[in-house]
């Protein structure tokens, strides 16, 4: 999974006032210093998908877009809406989930 699997953590907001406000938290309460790189993600969905084969192949074929998040579940980052739409049309039996509460089956 690209740089996600190497211990690289993403944090997801809107607004640069988030950032700003995890990033003196962060430094005021745990005398932490942290660096915010911005990433080209336009859009995250939950993966699901119950072919065990065919989702080793999406993860082979989908490497660079995808991460786990902080339960280990399988997250597809989209850099555009446009990609999420052409990878749903090319796997159609992936369930891409809006929220990780949507894998409860």
């Amino acid at each position: 999974m690209g740089a996600w699997a190497a211990g690289i953590a993403a944090l997801g907001a809107i607004g640069q006032l988030q950032f700003e406000v995890v990033a003196f938290r962060l430094q005021d309460e745990y005398n932490v210093q942290c660096v915010f790189e911005p990433i080209n993600v336009a859009v995250a969905r939950w993966v699901r998908l119950a072919d065990p084969k065919r989702l080793a192949e999406f993860r082979d074929k989908a490497y660079d877009n995808l991460a786990l998040d902080h339960a280990g579940e399988l997250v597809y980052l989209a850099p555009t809406r446009v990609n999420l739409q052409l990878t749903e049309e090319r796997w159609p039996e992936i369930v891409f989930a809006k929220t990780r509460e949507n894998l409860a089956a």
